[in-house]
């Protein structure tokens, strides 16, 4: 349990605010031969050395370094992505854990660490990695519009638009009501919805993340699993408010264009189909055309928007903002002016 409160506490750290994070040095830590350290020792990107005679009353966390261990450490000893080196003068009460790094100990040492490798999220170049493994764009040898990479992209568009405009038209026809309220909410207030949808597409992964690393952390210290489920449905929850979302704003641009057009007697389903179709379309050939740039951007901020209407009216089950009913005053009047006396006065 001691162990399993260490790494907790040293993974919410990680997705703490930057000033926790700074108050860690950044450089190298030497705790000198007669030196007592009555704190503990944390070090972000840089290493650790406990000389011979030195003594830490206090755990010793190092990120992305190595630590080096001749004294004794009256704590927990933690390594992220680094390596330890022991000799046989070290000394440890509390547990050692070691994620993504080996531990080279003489046999008079007292350390006995815990290895875990392949840790998620801790893995060095980890960025570098997923932007290696994406495909690279080739430059077109032909103009954009006689490529074959070009006519793929259009067509890869065109089936995308399809399929999205026919969901779209399920998912209105299922939700007609739902639908409308999301669409208002996004037209009406456009900057709101779009502020609560960053902040949905921020909070809910990083959320995700954190159950998920608990949810790891209690697997090695075999208490079981505990937020697998939960990080599955905020993930559903979040892939269906972002097509809902994006079906959302998809009506709102049919509507536009149907009274653009003066389009009479047309649907919730009709709208939000043919909506959802062009738009999808048109970003999906704006990235196709190497001389366009900002698709990315304004499909990211179609998404917010969509995403933050979707998530101020609760999937469209309740208006927003809230319009509280005001009743009319002459109306109540002229009603109690037809009751008796005796019950015009009661009320």
């Amino acid at each position: 349990m001691k162990r399993f409160a260490v790494i907790l506490s040293i993974l919410f750290l990680l997705l703490a605010p930057a000033g926790a994070v700074l108050a860690a040095p950044f450089f190298d830590t030497i705790v000198e031969e007669g030196e007592v350290v009555n704190n503990d020792v944390i070090v972000f990107e840089g290493d650790v050395e406990v000389r011979e005679g030195a003594t830490v009353n206090g755990d010793v966390i190092v990120f992305n370094g190595n630590a080096h261990v001749a004294g004794t450490i009256n704590g927990d000893l933690v390594l992220f992505n680094g390596d330890l080196v022991a000799t046989g003068t070290a000394a440890l009460e509390g547990d050692c854990v070691l994620l993504n790094g080996s531990a080279n100990t003489d046999a008079g040492s007292s350390l006995n660490c815990s290895h875990v490798e392949n840790f998620p999220f801790v893995i060095p170049g980890l960025l570098n990695d997923f932007r290696l493994a994406m495909p690279a764009r080739p430059e077109p040898l032909a103009p954009p519009f006689m490529s074959n990479r070009f006519l793929a992209a259009v067509a890869i568009a065109a089936g995308r638009s399809l399929v999205l405009g026919l969901l779209a038209f399920v998912v209105a026809s299922l939700l007609p009501e739902q639908m409308s309220r999301a669409s208002e909410a996004a037209r009406s207030r456009p900057v709101a919805s779009g502020a609560v949808g960053l902040l949905t597409a921020v909070a809910v992964p990083s959320l995700a993340i954190l159950l998920l690393i608990t949810s790891v952390v209690l697997i090695l210290v075999c208490i079981g699993l505990l937020g697998f489920p939960l990080v599955l449905a905020m993930l559903l929850a979040l892939a269906a408010a972002t097509l809902f979302g994006w079906i959302t704003v998809g009506n709102v641009l049919g509507q536009r264009l149907a009274d653009s057009f003066r389009l009479k007697n047309r649907s919730v389903a009709a709208t939000a189909a043919l909506g959802t179709a062009i738009l999808t379309f048109i970003l999906g050939l704006m990235g196709a055309l190497p001389f366009v740039f900002g698709a990315g951007v304004l499909t990211f901020l179609a998404i917010c928007l969509g995403l933050g209407a979707t998530a101020l009216t609760k999937f469209g089950t309740r208006p927003y903002p809230a319009v509280a009913l005001q009743a009319n005053k002459t109306k109540v009047a002229a009603v109690l002016e037809t009751l008796p006396p005796a019950e015009r006065d009661s009320l």
